[in-house]
């Protein structure tokens, strides 16, 4: 008889890039530190006794690392055992592509997680999620609960670093798209090497200001991140968005390191809409209001489309 597999739907947070990234000297690896927020992309998975893999609702290059992630997963949390096996998967995404706000490691996690817990397991650590992610793909680190330095090219080494306090935050998005997996193809790791005194410094506070929930030792950490990778990807945006850091009563400055995204960060229960609209005039793109929170995956108990304004959504 044909077993019969629920569908599970699993959302899992994107980015406004980075807290910090750079190089850890005693890994001797690149790391970073993703900066979680409270937009998604939303999965579902129907497993099926045919082995197929397929995708609605995504572009085709998005779709392959699906199928890649599906297939992985499948071979790491089945063991073989059941070789006639594939799936469906629908995608729903509030997370635009190419602007290093981790939509790929969001669709990555989220198949991971919703093929083991189709497959009747327990929902699998984070850790796992990562190694397995970074099998794929150069990965960002929002398979984690808390705040967490990861070593996103190679074998998923981290560190947890602490829980995330609720900082607002303004996303400024150029519209411009980069490819994130040919960046990282070809990232200069000499370049990288050199910001190892930086990254230490930046993590440094980065501790510091999570041990305390204090969001402007946190917003520091970020700016020197931000400011110290010009030396490996220039942005003009950077050095424009730090002026207006200051004019706006931002504690710091957020970016995509490998790509095109940067944020504004402020202290807590701050009203965006005063600085949304100092901005609107001098900033040529969008801006959207979201606020730093944690990571990890969640199971959706309800089957409807996801919104940062509407967090009852999920379980």
């Amino acid at each position: 008889m044909p077993t019969e597999f629920a569908p599970v739907t699993v959302a899992v947070p994107g980015t406004c890039g980075e807290l910090v990234q750079g190089w850890h000297a005693a890994w001797d690896q690149a790391v970073l530190v993703s900066c979680p927020i409270t937009c998604t992309n939303q999965l579902t998975v129907q497993l099926q006794e045919e082995p197929v893999i397929s995708v609605l609702g995504s572009p085709p290059a998005a779709s392959v690392k699906l199928r890649q992630a599906a297939r992985l997963a499948l071979d790491a949390f089945d063991a073989g055992q059941r070789p006639d096996l594939g799936a469906h998967i629908r995608v729903s995404r509030q997370l635009p592509l190419g602007r290093g706000m981790a939509s790929s490691t969001a669709d990555v996690v989220a198949v991971l997680a919703a093929v083991a817990l189709a497959l009747g397991l327990s929902p699998p650590p984070a850790k796992k999620l990562a190694r397995l992610a970074c099998c794929i793909e150069p990965s960002d680190s929002t398979m984690f609960a808390e705040l967490t330095l990861l070593a996103y090219r190679d074998e998923g080494r981290h560190e947890t670093l602490g829980r995330a306090p609720a900082l607002p935050l303004l996303l400024l998005d150029t519209g411009r798209a980069v490819d994130t997996l040919a960046y990282n193809a070809h990232l200069d790791l000499a370049a990288s090497r050199r910001l190892a005194a930086s990254t230490e410094m930046a993590l440094t506070m980065l501790k510091m200001g999570l041990s305390t929930q204090d969001a402007v030792t946190i917003g520091a950490a970020a700016s020197l991140s931000a400011q110290s990778y010009q030396a490996v990807n220039p942005s003009p945006l950077v050095a424009q968005a730090q002026r207006w850091v200051m004019a706006t009563g931002a504690v710091g400055l957020v970016r995509a390191h490998s790509g095109s995204l940067v944020g504004l960060l402020y202290p807590p229960e701050t009203e965006l809409a005063e600085p949304a609209a100092w901005l609107a005039s001098r900033f040529r793109g969008q801006l959207n209001q979201t606020q730093l929170t944690g990571g990890g995956y969640l199971l959706v108990e309800h089957q409807i489309e996801p919104s940062p304004t509407n967090p009852e959504y999920i379980r």
